[in-house]
């Protein structure tokens, strides 16, 4: 930091004070050091926690401080900003330089937020998300900046990277402002340089050619995902925005997408894809986010996800990890292959430093290079201290466990690890392995394993999941030994190669058991409401799992409630194409399997009619219908509340059609058998009055219309009051009538 001085130095002629550092109380520990490496840089620091002791006036000793210091330090956060003295403390700065030609107001933002005015048009040091010796950097800059009243470096810029937009070289330390990477940065990451410099210079592109998306491709377990985290991490202060995108199943990804959507605020309520093709519009115009990047990572078919492809370039880059070569129609391949021999061995050797070369040569051949397998061999030898050539020797008697999915024959070893390191668990950390292996690979709750569930499973993890601490105990155990990851959330990830491996270990006599305790913990764990925004978050977790465990397959009324509940929240999230999957997916199997009249086969029917409705599937959602009502009037007879509810849906279809005589037929005998079956002061019947008004009134029979709207309004008026929500519709409804007829009085 400049030291104060003559001159336009921070003290100058009159001020005791070099500064003032004005804070909350919940800012203190922020003021406190503020003011420490202030005083350290040989500046006179005026800061309430060291100055006001016992005896003095605060009111006046601040006052006086604040009159006969140079400048004001305001520790920036929103306590800030709402606090009444503080207030008065950076007023006082900033009124006696409201140009700020003196620079006397020098905010420093601690807190994540959006400052209000006037900070908000003040320039601002931002100590957010970064590390000590950067903070002190960037506050010795902002009182260079203050003292000088310019900002020039202290050396020439280094030339701009080519293609790079932009004026100047950006910052290279801190990360995206908007970021979502569920991957912690791998300290042991090493042996790539190469492949990363290689995927930065094809990204970046030659400035001349457009830049196309980029796609990571090799076989599973290669690193491919690793690869993409590290260059996320590496050029993090080189995006605006870095966001991950799970593309195995088009549920996860427009989910990503919508979530991206609501954390940029243009997403669309309720509408997933919508929101998704309004953010990835967004990113297309490069004005809020000129630098942005998009990891789709796992990608299975190839294809252009909401245009998200088409959308890069300039500064806006899409990188792809798939195993699919076919993604070289859409995408520029980058090929990762295994490591080299000297980087293999490099690793084990970063992870595992008591291993000679020789020795780390020898399990670097035994597992074929593959660095997903030197990861997890690493991680067991480090963990385990086990002699380098017993090690070798294990994995030759093992080397019969392929792998059975996506992986050639060749990579047999990288099975070997996985289970050679179960060999080192007890029983139920064990069985808990082979559980969450025939889960999807993606986050798993693991709440979903609890005491009052524990019944759900095979002894004796049965008998640790009674118990929490024995339960968390082996949760640990798997983590040590890199089986699992412990992710955010109290949730845990399993790559898809140690699950392939897991599985195709696990004994024939176990599966059926496992397969039926995964499907029903994945069931038990569903809210309670699927139509509930706040539970959705929670079906985006047990999606993939359901589909993991093939839970439509499940001969069970939980798993077959789950699977509609699904079928439901997607919809309800506007995830239509998804949600009509797994519905035509669970009724062609339980129409198979438990016939047409089933109740759930009618239930997942109706889901499925619903979902082709608001696809805009008028014709498919119509015969859908019809061969619904005519099956609930066979089984229930006509005057059913269910087989009233069906006759309801399709004549809202038929409406939707333009089929006004047919939804005007169904409809007013609809009201008449709730009259009969519910009387005319039900809600229902009040519900079948308002629907064949709407009818009417597109016919254009608004008398017709009129005298159900009144009858209505009057019932609503009558036995919810006057400002209940349906009462004001119902209002609102007779008004558009009246307006229709040309009552405007």
């Amino acid at each position: 930091m400049a030291d104060s001085g003559g001159g336009g130095a921070p003290g100058g002629v009159g001020y005791e004070w070099d500064f003032f550092v004005s804070y909350t109380q919940s800012d203190r520990g922020w003021a406190e050091w503020i003011a420490w490496e202030l005083e350290s840089a040989g500046h006179r620091v005026l800061v309430q926690a060291w100055h006001m002791v016992a005896g003095m006036s605060w009111s006046e000793r601040m006052a006086a401080g604040m009159a006969r210091s140079a400048r004001t330090v305001a520790v920036l956060s929103p306590d800030y900003v709402e606090s009444d003295a503080c207030g008065a403390e950076w007023q006082a700065a900033w009124r006696s330089d409201l140009a700020g030609r003196g620079r006397r107001l020098l905010p420093v933002r601690v807190v994540e937020f959006s400052p209000p005015p006037p900070f908000d048009g003040i320039v601002w040091t931002d100590l957010v998300g970064v590390d000590e010796p950067e903070a002190v950097g960037r506050l010795g800059r902002m009182v260079e900046a203050a003292t000088t009243g310019e900002n020039r470096p202290s050396g020439r810029p280094l030339f701009p990277v080519a293609g790079q937009a932009g004026d100047g070289p950006r910052f290279p330390v801190g990360q995206a402002a908007v970021w979502s990477l569920p991957w912690e940065r791998n300290r042991h990451f090493t042996g790539r340089e190469p492949e990363l410099s290689e995927l930065r210079s094809r990204l970046v592109g030659d400035g001349v050619t457009a830049t196309v998306p980029r796609a990571l491709h090799g076989l599973g377990g290669v690193g491919k995902t690793q690869l993409a985290v590290q260059y996320a991490y590496r050029h993090a202060s080189d995006y605006d925005l870095v966001w991950w995108i799970p593309a195995e199943d088009p549920a996860l990804a427009l989910a990503a997408l919508a979530a991206l959507a609501d954390r940029v605020g243009v997403a669309v309520p309720g509408q997933a894809e919508e929101s998704a093709r309004e953010v990835v519009d967004l990113l297309r115009q490069g004005q809020r986010f000129p630098h942005w990047l998009l990891i789709l990572d796992n990608a299975a078919e190839p294809a252009d996800l909401y245009g998200l492809l088409s959308a890069a370039g300039g500064g806006g880059h899409v990188l792809v990890t798939t195993r699919d070569p076919a993604w070289s129609r859409l995408a520029g391949l980058v090929e990762v292959d295994v490591l080299p021999r000297d980087r293999a061995v490099a690793l084990l050797r970063e992870r595992v430093p008591r291993l000679s070369e020789g020795e780390a040569g020898r399990i670097a051949a035994t597992v074929a290079d593959l660095p997903l397998a030197l990861e997890q061999a690493g991680a067991w030898l480090a963990e385990t201290g086990t002699p380098a050539q017993e090690y070798v020797d294990l994995l030759g008697q093992r080397v019969s466990a392929v792998m059975a999915r996506g992986v050639p024959a060749d990579h047999a070893p990288v099975a070997a690890t996985w289970t050679i390191a179960l060999r080192t668990l007890d029983e139920p950390a064990v069985l808990l392995a082979r559980l969450w292996a025939l889960f999807g690979p993606e986050p798993i709750p693991v709440g979903l394993i609890r005491p009052g569930v524990a019944g759900l499973l095979p002894e004796p993890l049965a008998s640790a999941a009674r118990d929490p601490l024995e339960f968390r105990d082996a949760v640990g155990r798997l983590a040590r030994t890199a089986i699992v990851r412990l992710v955010a959330g109290d949730m845990v990830v399993m790559h898809r190669l140690v699950q392939a491996v897991l599985r195709d270990d696990t004994p024939d006599a176990l599966r059926p058991g496992l397969r039926e305790a995964a499907r029903r913990l994945i069931a038990h764990g569903r809210p309670d409401d699927s139509a509930a925004p706040a539970g959705w978050g929670r079906y985006a977790q047990l999606y993939p799992h359901a589909l993991a465990t093939d839970l439509v397959d499940a001969d069970t009324a939980e798993a077959r409630d789950l699977t509609m509940a699904l079928v439901s929240a997607l919809r309800n999230q506007g995830d239509y194409p998804n949600s009509r999957r797994l519905a035509e997916h669970a009724h062609d199997r339980w129409t198979t399997e438990l016939g047409a009249d089933h109740p759930d086969t009618i239930r997942v029917t109706a889901d499925l009619a619903a979902t082709l409705w608001n696809q805009g599937n008028y014709p498919a959602a119509h015969a859908m219908e019809e061969d619904l009502l005519a099956r609930r009037r066979r089984i229930l007879g006509d005057d059913h509340p269910d087989v009233l509810l069906a006759a309801t849906n399709l004549a809202v279809t038929l409406l939707s059609q333009g089929d006004y005589p047919a939804a005007r037929d169904l409809q007013e005998d609809l009201l008449a058998r709730y009259r009969r079956v519910l009387g005319d002061n039900h809600q229902d019947t009040v519900r079948a009055m308002t629907n064949l008004a709407v009818t009417l009134a597109y016919q254009g029979d608004h008398q017709a219309a009129r005298v159900l709207r009144e009858d209505a309004l009057a019932w609503s008026r009558r036995i919810l009051g006057e400002d209940h929500p349906e009462t004001i519709r119902a209002a609102a409804n007779l008004a558009a009538t009246l307006w229709n007829q040309g009552d405007y009085a």
